[in-house]
């Protein structure tokens, strides 16, 4: 293991991500594959203690998504996210909390309480609706600086079978009409609807569709790839794809690109070297190595 990757890993030890959107936009199913388990989090306050919610009243349950609460699953301890619960009411105080979080947290300088990204989750079952409320109010008017926004998509299985509708009242039979829905929903999505985006003062940084999220045997391996697509900084991306233990495919894919791009050119002219040291920058993206 080289410096950098052992400084990577002592000052980089968790990845922090904002989590937004409506209570029923898929949030927590969408947590737990990232995480690659079925349990609920763990909630811990700015303090680091548990919170036992099964302690809680009713009448203090918006107390308990404080947005500095940590949620936590034990099957990836490296993940910390952040619940935004309540910016969907659309108020100026709910706003400002948010707004406040996203910026001081983009702007720590201890790396342990820094944000990394930010991932809303827009349920696609009536996309005509897609950007209104505190959606609009959060891409017009909520800048997050070095903070990546990912637009998740999500029950986009709901916007195939709507799109699977509109070739069947067009004549087309059911069976027909599904697998071209299947094949054409992602581009008309992207073409009539997420272009709303585009419009903004501060789209997202990448998006990504997801669809049967209901299902045991999918996965968020496409947000991923957007994520750490999106990240500006090698040392994050680094610590990003190195905390994907059950993803080997992300693992190869940036530490064979980043080992290509930087390997080759500070030792393309020692040939000795070349391939000793590119054969340790791929490795070093696979922490259990």
């Amino acid at each position: 293991m080289d410096n950098r990757t052992l400084r990577l890993r002592q000052n980089y030890s968790q990845f922090r991500v904002l989590v937004m959107g409506k209570a029923n936009a898929g949030k927590t199913t969408i947590l737990q594959k990232v995480c690659n388990t079925t349990d609920q989090p763990k909630i811990y306050n700015s303090d680091g203690e548990e919170i036992d919610l099964s302690a809680v009243a009713p009448s203090r349950e918006r107390g308990v998504h404080n947005i500095e609460n940590e949620m936590i699953f034990e099957a990836n301890r490296r993940y910390i996210f952040h619940d935004s619960r309540g910016f969907e009411c659309g108020s100026t105080e709910e706003f400002k909390i948010v707004q406040d979080f996203i910026k001081q947290r983009g702007m720590e300088t201890a790396s342990w309480r820094q944000l990394h990204a930010i991932w809303y989750c827009l349920p696609t079952d009536n996309a005509s609706r897609l950007l209104t409320g505190a959606e609009a109010r959060f891409f017009q008017e909520c800048d997050p600086g070095a903070v990546p926004v990912i637009a998740i998509y999500t029950k986009f299985d709901d916007f195939v079978l709507q799109t699977q509708q509109f070739f069947m009242n067009q004549g087309e039979e059911e069976e027909d009409a599904f697998e071209k829905a299947s094949l054409s929903a992602p581009n008309r999505f992207t073409e009539e609807y997420a272009k709303v985006f585009n419009e903004t003062r501060f789209p997202p940084s990448m998006d990504v569709q997801l669809q049967d999220m209901d299902k045991p045997d999918t996965n968020c391996n496409k947000l991923l790839e957007k994520t750490a697509d999106a990240l500006g900084d090698d040392v994050l991306r680094q610590l990003f794809v190195c905390i994907q233990n059950n993803n080997l495919d992300l693992c190869g894919k940036w530490g064979v690109k980043r080992a290509c791009e930087l390997v080759y050119k500070e030792y393309r002219d020692q040939k000795e070297l070349l391939f000793e040291k590119w054969v340790g920058g791929v490795l070093s993206w696979y922490p259990w190595i």
